[in-house]
């Protein structure tokens, strides 16, 4: 594909054009959650780490549920846009920006459909990456940067909220009381 049109705002073929082009070659089956989603890359003229995109759920492998409200660790086999640079991000072999950090961990979130789909993305705690859709639950969910939002890592509080599952203590006080304390451990 050459791309001759040039962005109105930047005046060069930028992220946004790039993103356009690749409009008609998906759908999440819901016109609000691809409005969303191309509204992210329309805007993307020279920080491509705000685009979000479209992931097949087939991409997502290892999925295990972590915590309540829904919320799942995966890996991510494609791995995340999230840079860009005017000399080399296109791959004119597979007609797509290049990725990098392949095969990461993500967090993924269901979408509470009883509240505006923007309000729900926007108050999101971490990077939201794209969204995806589980063909058995039917759900579509939030996939979201792994990494704590304190200390832009994976860190200790990530590690222990992986594990509220797996244990009990068989008092909710004292369960809350624990994790909160674990929560609060950041790279000790």
């Amino acid at each position: 594909m050459v791309l001759n049109n040039k962005c109105k705002e930047c005046n060069k073929i930028c992220n946004s054009i790039h993103f356009q082009h690749r409009f008609i070659d998906w759908t999440s089956g819901n016109d609000n959650i691809d409005e969303f989603i191309k509204d992210t890359q329309i805007s993307a003229h020279k920080d491509v780490k705000e685009a979000s995109e479209w992931i097949p759920y087939d991409r997502l492998y290892n999925i295990e549920y972590i915590a309540k409200d829904e919320v799942y660790r995966a890996n991510w086999i494609d791995g995340n846009i999230n840079y860009f640079n005017y000399s080399g991000s296109w791959n004119n072999e597979n007609q797509n920006l290049v990725k990098k950090d392949k095969n990461i961990y993500v967090l993924l979130k269901v979408i509470d459909y009883s509240k505006s789909i923007t309000s729900v993305l926007m108050k999101e705690i971490n990077k939201l990456f794209g969204i995806t859709w589980d063909p058995e639950t039917k759900n579509y969910m939030m996939v979201l940067n792994n990494k704590c939002k304190k200390c832009n890592k994976i860190c200790n509080s990530i590690f222990f909220q992986k594990k509220f599952k797996d244990w009990t203590s068989e008092n909710d006080d004292i369960d809350k009381f624990i994790q909160n304390t674990q929560l609060s451990a950041h790279e000790d």
